[in-house]
């Protein structure tokens, strides 16, 4: 549903060269049940096993990855992520800048960190009618015949994905170098342990997220807020403190500035 998307279509289209491979041949379920409870529950942010986005240089090396399914919102918002490592890390021709593993490191520090600020507003929405504010950047879906509604028992499903997407941006901050596909395609970090494959599929090895680090539990500077009303000039970027310019939106305003 998220990769037909108008919208996320289009990027991916614009900004990647997209490819798909089935790690359980022969595997294929045509009981749409599972999709429809999925769909109905947990929209907004999945972060299964199941299935994981590499993001790559031609020649194999992984500088991003997010496994699960999002809805096409914050999806979006993981690709213009991606976008922006693959520039702070490489030249035109995908070589290595000078310091671009430190910049990625930064980059990457920075999400861990705002991505948990997002967790924590979504936990702290869960009284009254706070959803309604938190779900307003995401619009109702369809999907074969269904219609998602957003409503309070969204902010869960939300709220793993937010916690998803820090802990993992946590784990990049401390990469030395980029690995191969073969080294991260069946032990990448994920969120829960939903999987669909047949018999002859490689299985992804136990990597449970919440055996990382908590980026708000970790002792560095985070940002004073994400808000409009603070300047982003005020804001702190972790212990490394560096801003990096690309013409994309700001990391710290990943949320729309709510």
């Amino acid at each position: 549903m998220t990769f037909s998307d108008p919208q996320v279509a289009e990027y991916v289209n614009k900004n990647f060269v997209a490819a798909w491979f089935n790690r359980g041949p022969g595997f294929f379920d045509n009981d749409l049940s599972t999709e429809r409870w999925i769909f109905s529950g947990s929209l907004e942010a999945y972060p299964t096993k199941n299935i994981c986005t590499f993001f790559m240089t031609p020649g194999g090396k992984v500088f991003d990855y997010v496994a699960g399914s999002y809805a096409p919102e914050l999806f979006l918002k993981v690709l213009k992520s991606a976008v922006e490592l693959r520039r702070a890390l490489f030249d035109e021709s995908l070589a290595l800048k000078e310091g671009g593993l430190e910049a990625a490191r930064t980059l990457h520090e920075t999400r861990a960190m705002t991505w948990a600020i997002e967790r924590e507003k979504v936990q702290k929405a869960h009284s009254g009618d706070g959803w309604k504010r938190i779900m307003s950047d995401f619009r109702p879906a369809a999907y074969r015949g269904q219609i998602h509604q957003h409503n309070a028992g969204c902010l869960s499903s939300l709220e793993s994905g937010y916690d998803y997407l820090a802990r993992l941006h946590e784990r990049w901050s401390r990469l030395k170098e980029l690995p191969d596909l073969d080294q991260v395609r069946y032990a990448y970090l994920w969120g829960n342990t939903f999987t669909e494959e047949s018999a002859q599929s490689t299985p992804v090895a136990g990597d449970d997220s919440k055996k990382e680090p908590d980026p708000l539990a970790s002792g560095r500077p985070r940002p004073a807020s994400v808000d409009d009303t603070v300047p982003k000039s005020a804001m702190q970027l972790g212990t490394r403190g560096v801003r990096l310019s690309t013409g994309l939106p700001d990391v710290l305003n990943l949320s729309g500035g709510r």
